[in-house]
């Protein structure tokens, strides 16, 4: 992920079924750009953001507003229980709502809802936080999905981008610029 509170200056992340998420602290004029596929969303890269923006920019987590943006639903991410297993390994048995058993042997994982939980965990307010229910492999019209379309797809980009304020005019300094968060890094889609 990457964070910046540079106004002008627009954060991108890519992706085909892994959640986009977006932050802004409208106060402290501060955002970051997060992809977020289950292992992310396993090692808590949500909360981690939000932790970012608090030590860099002094945001309070309760002026954070968020968006989750089209990534596979419930309805389509089924996996093993290696996944449901990691997930509660890290995040503990909260999650388990969020995984549910199928009758084949797989779980149908609901990975917004787990990001929204950590969101809210984070201490984001309820409110604060827009999830696109759409499912990008529900929607091939709509959105690419490495599930539904293998490596013949393309990726989507969620922006954000704040505008100038007449308190922060363009070139005025500002004394932090961008930082990243490290993510774990993986070919296998969600």
């Amino acid at each position: 992920g990457r964070l910046t509170n540079q106004p002008c200056l627009g954060l991108t992340c890519n992706c085909a079924d892994c959640s986009p998420l977006r932050l802004y602290d409208p106060v402290h004029r501060a955002m970051a750009a997060v992809h977020s596929g289950w292992r992310g969303t396993s090692l808590g890269i949500a909360p981690q953001a939000v932790a970012k923006m608090t030590a860099l920019y002094g945001s309070d987590p309760g002026d954070i507003l968020a968006a989750i943006g089209p990534g596979i639903g419930p309805c389509c991410f089924e996996t093993h229980d290696d996944v449901p297993s990691a997930m509660v390994q890290r995040l503990g048995e909260d999650i388990l709502s969020h995984c549910v058993p199928l009758a084949h042997g797989k779980f149908s994982v609901d990975l917004k809802g787990i990001i929204h939980w950590q969101l809210t965990q984070a201490g984001l307010a309820d409110g604060h936080v827009d999830t696109l229910s759409l499912c990008t492999a529900c929607h091939p019209e709509l959105y690419w999905s490495h599930r539904k379309m293998g490596d013949q797809r393309g990726n989507h980009a969620a922006t954000l981008q704040p505008l100038p304020s007449p308190h922060r005019p363009l070139g005025a300094v500002i004394p932090t610029a961008k930082h990243t968060i490290p993510t774990p890094h993986s070919s296998t889609p969600p």
